[in-house]
């Protein structure tokens, strides 16, 4: 009988292993160093009228170290696999307006660091709640600001609008520097 488990149990694990490289091969985290590469957008391209589509999230872990502190991780991932360009519509101006998506995912995943540095916790159950609320508050103001950022820059084509954006939305990053790093502990 030990053997039957064995067997069905390391396949599992070999699955798992896989989909894990998988997922890794299809995530790029946010580096400041590492801008995009229209070699980073492998999806299919949809059917409307865009030159590119970035595919983004903030993901988060929870990390319960003892009764006492947590470790949260937040990233600001982009999914190559999801993400797509035309290539006979692509150019450098359109790739850095892609990367200012990009870069405003870093952005909210920043200010939902400092949020959780701010929050206090009696304990790891309610960081968990908490965590949760702040992220569908943050997650949603991502969203406009993502559509605010699109709608007047007109996806990249007003030139000046676009130079307005990459400012603003360098400046606002460079601001929340002290929360670059992706993991936040947690003392309860």
């Amino acid at each position: 009988m030990k053997k039957g488990i064995t067997y069905p149990f390391l396949i599992v694990i070999f699955l798992l292993t896989l989909s894990f490289k998988q997922y890794d091969h299809n995530t790029l985290l946010w580096k400041a160093d590492r801008p995009l590469t229209w070699d980073d957008f492998n999806g299919k391209p949809e059917k409307r009228f865009a030159a590119a589509s970035t595919h983004y999230d903030i993901l988060k872990h929870i990390h319960k170290d003892d009764d006492k502190n947590a470790t949260v991780k937040i990233a600001a991932v982009f999914f190559r696999h999801e993400s797509w360009k035309k290539k006979e519509w692509i150019n450098d101006e359109v790739l850095a307006h892609e990367q200012k998506h990009f870069d405003i995912v870093e952005l909210y995943a920043r200010k939902l660091r400092k949020a959780l540095k701010e929050t206090t916790f009696k304990n790891f159950n309610e960081l968990e709640v908490k965590l949760g609320t702040l992220y569908d508050k943050f997650d949603k103001e991502m969203d406009a600001y993502q559509d605010k950022y699109d709608e007047e820059s007109d996806g990249s084509m007003n030139g000046d609008q676009q130079r307005v954006w990459n400012k603003k939305i360098a400046k606002e990053i460079s601001e929340l520097d002290p929360y670059k790093e992706t993991a936040v502990k947690i003392k309860f």
